[in-house]
């Protein structure tokens, strides 16, 4: 039985060699990096464009762990992270299992409110948790950090779409065996659903790792700021900005997230693109 081959077109070739450009494109900053973080301060700043160090020194590496507070914005990040990750997982599942599964004449509405939620910016919702957290003295505190990001529109959308994937009949099989909401939540929906659900959890624990606006206007102790804060602190516009240690940080702070998408980016893609097919 014979094979076709497509031929490549000009067109094929343009958009190959458009995709290749791209990819360098997002690739070469990254690599510039990760290259920086082990260069001496004297080969960072010359005309020359090599990615691989010439001189490559750890001098970088040992400024940030015994001259910062690196373990610190490591571990409020790690717990920020987690209890964003969970916490917007725990309200999204309830609320689409909610919706879907206690039929009022509010769904519809209730539906589109919180999803016009996603085209409200942040800096209009900025000052009003800012107020908020102030009056509950919460400054400077994780939970000022986590409870205001425990409300996604879009990882409850994502939810909502998979949980209307599950068959109807399975929700009364369920019904006509006398199992009670709760049961079905966590025996039927749950586990059918659950490549979805660790999907979402992923990414939402990518937003929560890479916070760096509303961390910065509610933690002010050096203690408590986050990664993706305390790379400020190598940045100073009287003294010079420390580029080195700089970008061992960004490339510490970076190294989680990119192993994880790489090991867990199939899974990711086929989520999404599921969960446009449903419903």
């Amino acid at each position: 039985m014979k094979t076709e081959h497509k031929k490549l077109t000009v067109g094929h070739i343009g958009l190959i060699i458009f995709m290749v450009f791209l990819v360098i494109c997002n690739i070469f900053p990254i690599l510039w990096m990760f290259s920086s973080a082990f260069k001496l301060p004297n080969e960072l700043f010359t005309n020359e464009i090599h990615i691989i160090p010439r001189y490559p020194t750890l001098n970088n590496m040992k400024t940030v762990f015994f001259e910062y507070d690196f373990f610190e914005w490591l571990h409020n990040t790690l717990v920020s992270t987690a209890w964003i990750g969970v916490g917007q997982i725990a309200v999204s599942v309830l609320a689409a299992f909610g919706l879907i599964y206690y039929k009022t004449k509010f769904n519809k509405a209730v539906f589109l409110i919180l999803i016009t939620t996603m085209v409200i910016p942040f800096q209009v919702t900025m000052i009003p948790n800012y107020i908020i957290i102030s009056k509950f003295r919460l400054l400077n505190t994780m939970t000022a950090v986590v409870v205001p990001a425990l409300a996604s529109a879009a990882a409850f959308f994502f939810i909502y779409q998979h949980f209307r994937g599950v068959p109807v009949a399975f929700y009364e099989a369920a019904k006509v065996e006398g199992a009670n909401s709760f049961w079905i939540f966590s025996r039927v929906v749950i586990p059918l659903c659950k490549s979805s659900i660790s999907s979402m959890f992923i990414l939402c624990c990518i937003d929560g790792w890479n916070q760096y606006f509303w961390p910065l206007l509610v933690l002010t102790s050096s203690k408590k700021q986050t990664l993706a804060i305390g790379l400020q602190q190598f940045l100073d516009f009287e003294m010079g900005n420390n580029w080195g240690p700089f970008m061992a940080t960004a490339t510490l702070a970076s190294l989680p997230i990119i192993i994880i998408y790489l090991f867990m980016q199939r899974n990711i893609i086929d989520a999404f693109m599921s969960s446009g097919l449903k419903g």
